[in-house]
């Protein structure tokens, strides 16, 4: 896995914008030899670093595994200096499905991995968000990203787009340096159960530490995992009243408690403008909410 490819990249129209299916029968041999260092072997982080050149780009790569995680993370710096490639990095797996998961915003869809139908075909390259997953009933891999969000599944190998060198508009555009990270996440059980959406938050958001002595506690949690608290912000209107969003992400109906550090007097659900719709009961700062699958819903928390 992890295997970088390379591509001729000539679109017919619109050179930045486009890429054209038949970039697949241009590969392009990547041959460079690969220096491999061991970082760290301790009892919290085991990593490596790979060190190649990809034609007349270099790329350095620190490979890691934390204790307790079952995400291998790829941090990855790329000094980008092609013209008209497509370089993409190839995961093959070993399952047994005939579509791929995809997140997008509040939520995910499920797009064929073969191209069985003239549509599934012209989707040789679809969109994300934080991940694309293959999962059988009882087990799963996904990849992680935490800003490249282009990707196409064929068969069981998922292909995360990483850079393109695109002339026009702009000769110079996409050329220089370049840092991301992806990451391999596999579990064992169903999909509704694994760790893939709190996994892509993780990457996306990592803790930041700071000295102090303020203690340790969560302004706002929900006692279910597949509710995510999306947004937390003041309101529009200039009042001190807070507002939260959630969404239901596994695509099922769910109940949770919504627990505030805060003291709550009155709270309402609102529509995306924050218009006061309708109360809810507040207990202790505590407010049970159900879902719908991929439900949105708005808060107004008044304190």
């Amino acid at each position: 896995a992890n295997v970088f490819k390379m591509y001729q990249d000539i679109p017919t129209r619109n050179d930045a914008w486009d890429i054209d299916s038949f970039y697949e029968r241009t590969p392009l041999e990547l041959d460079e030899p690969a220096e491999i260092e061991v970082l760290q072997v301790g009892p919290l982080l085991g990593s490596i670093r790979v060190t190649r050149g990809l034609h007349q780009s270099q790329l350095v790569q620190e490979i890691s595994l934390s204790r307790g995680s079952r995400a291998i993370e790829f941090n990855t710096r790329i000094d980008w200096r092609e013209r008209h490639k497509l370089l993409k990095v190839n995961f093959p797996v070993d399952l047994n499905v005939d579509e791929a998961i995809h997140e997008i915003q509040f939520g995910h869809i499920r797009r064929p991995n073969h191209k069985s139908r003239e549509f599934d075909a012209d989707r040789f390259e679809v969109c994300q968000h934080k991940w694309t997953a293959l999962a059988e009933s009882g087990r799963g891999i996904a990849i992680l990203n935490d800003s490249k969000y282009g990707v196409n599944v064929s068969g069981n190998s998922i292909n995360l787009t990483l850079l393109r060198a695109a002339q026009a508009p702009d000769a110079e555009a996409d050329l220089g340096q370049h840092e991301f990270k992806y990451a391999l996440l596999s579990w064992n059980g169903s999909f509704l159960t694994s760790p893939v959406v709190r996994a892509g938050h993780e990457l996306n958001c990592p803790a930041v530490t700071v000295r102090g002595g303020a203690g340790e506690r969560s302004i706002f949690t929900v006692d279910e995992p597949d509710v995510i608290i999306e947004t937390v912000k003041p309101a529009e209107d200039g009042s001190p009243d807070i507002i939260l969003r959630l969404y239901e992400a596994k695509h099922t109906t769910a109940r949770c408690r919504l627990i505030c550090s805060l003291p709550v007097k009155t709270a309402y659900r609102t529509d995306m403008l924050e218009k006061e719709e309708e109360p809810l009961m507040v207990e202790n700062s505590r407010i049970t909410l159900d879902f719908r699958p991929f439900e949105i819903k708005t808060l107004r928390l008044k304190f």
